[in-house]
Parts: C-alpha cells; structure tokens; sequence
C-alpha cells in the first residue's frame, strides 16, 4: 500500500496524521454491522471494574480512558498516530494502521467485492442493502463507528480516499484455502490479515501473539538498525541475519466466529 498509493494521498496521511476515537457501551449492540460495538467494554477487558480497565491500559502503554455518558459507564479513547511506521528489520515503509477495517464503507463495499469476485447474487443484494443503511446511518444520521478513524486534524476519510486504499489492498490480496490442522505465521508489518464474506459456516480458527514490539520506535524517518534491535528486543544471530527474540507466545484465543473464507473461492483462486 504505501509503495502504490497515489503521491498526494500519501502526503496527506503523512502530514495530517491519523485519529482514533474508542468507544465501548456498557451493553454490546446486537443488530449492528460494526463489530467494534458489538461488545461491551466488560467483554472487550473481561472485567466490570473500572479501576482494572485503566490498570490495564496503563500496562499496555494505551491512552487512559475517559468515562462518558449519564451513567459514566461508556468507555472512551482517543489518541493520534502514524498511518506508515518503518519495517522493524527491512526499515522499508510501511503501511500500518486499521483504516481499511474500520471505515463507515468498507462492509457493503467488502461484499461487493465478494459479489464480484464470484457472482453471487447474494452477496450483491446485501451489499445494496447495507449501502443504503450505512449511508443513512454514517451519512446523514451523523453515527461514529465504535472505533472512529480520521485524519489528524478531525476531517473526515472520504469513501474515495478509503476506496484507493481498499482497492490496493485488494490488488495485492492472496487467497489461503485453509484445511484442518493448518498453522499459518504472517509477519503483521508486511501484510494485512483477515477473512472474506462468506455463507460457510461450522470451523473456529486460533490465533496467537508473538512477542510484541513498540511501534513507538519504528516510527519515520529512517532508523538505525542497531536501535530497532535494541528497543523493540531483536537478537542477531549472525552478521547477516536479525531473528525476534520470541521466549513467550501467549495462549491462543478464539479470534473469529463459526465461519470460514473457504466458500467464497473459485477453485482457481483457491488453489
């Protein structure tokens, strides 16, 4: 993305910067399409304590939260950050941010996509209808999505800005046909991750962390390799080669719904 994005475009992210706003209810909404309000604040931390939610972000380096709403009981952040950040070995830009999950347009036009992709007629009538509800909803309703993404001084991404993006992204997508037993590692600095539209149901998949860095020290400009080894916990194993020093992959836990990606493959995408 960061290679293929038109010149201004990237300007303008670098320059402006991204806003995120948070924001989790008391009760999680049930007939939603933003995942991000379908769990309350007490799913999301596992906890009803207020004081245990703050601990927590504090451990985790993440912006205190603040406590909206009549009742106080509305969990809310919001903080700055880059939309490029550089690669912790390679020192390449790249692009590293949740813009293309989390913006007002991207479900209807994901199922678009789908409809396109396989000529599902399905897909093609719930992207419509999710088209009018979201323009209704986002557009002139004034609705914020559970996570809010802006550019940095509060102006809106427009759909056509998030569309040049979706668009790169699905250029350069790769398709994995997943089967029982399979262990997929990605490095999450060099690609994005995530799942298709699908009617298949009845499979979990587990996902797991290795040890995290501090994107805080990959941020631009150009950056020592020693420094990124020495901040983020690189260990060098050879002159020519730089491992993560990875002692502690924490527990799986279920990441995704009873659904699979499988079903909306071509046989020839698939394989």
């Amino acid at each position: 993305v960061a290679e293929q994005l038109d010149g201004s475009l990237r300007k303008k992210f670098e320059s402006k910067k991204l806003q995120y706003r948070r924001r989790h209810y008391n009760e999680g909404e049930k007939w939603t399409t933003d995942v991000g309000s379908m769990l309350s604040w007490r799913q999301m931390f596992g906890t009803s304590d207020k004081s245990k939610v703050e601990e927590l972000c504090r451990e985790e380096g993440a912006p205190q939260p603040q406590w909206i709403g009549q009742n106080k009981d509305t969990f809310y952040q919001d903080w700055q950050d880059e939309p490029f950040v550089r690669h912790p070995v390679t020192n390449e830009v790249v692009w590293f941010n949740h813009l293309q999950v989390f913006h007002w347009s991207t479900f209807p036009c994901e199922l678009w996509y789908a409809f396109c992709r396989l000529h599902d007629v399905r897909f093609l009538f719930r992207s419509i209808f999710f088209w009018v509800i979201s323009i209704i909803k986002y557009v002139f309703l004034g609705h914020r999505m559970a996570l809010d993404l802006r550019f940095g001084d509060g102006t809106d991404i427009s759909v056509s800005e998030a569309n040049q993006v979706r668009k790169i992204i699905h250029k350069n997508m790769v398709f994995s046909s997943w089967q029982k037993g399979d262990i997929m590692c990605i490095d999450n600095f060099s690609v994005s991750h995530g799942r298709q539209p699908t009617y298949d149901l009845g499979r979990k998949i587990l996902v797991a962390w290795s040890t995290p860095i501090n994107k805080r020290s990959l941020q631009l400009p150009y950056i020592e390799e020693e420094d990124i080894a020495e901040e983020v916990g690189l260990t060098k194993e050879s002159e020519d080669a730089m491992i993560f020093d990875d002692k502690l992959v924490p527990g799986a836990v279920i990441a995704t719904p009873d659904c699979t990606p499988v079903s909306t493959l071509t046989r020839a995408e698939s394989e």
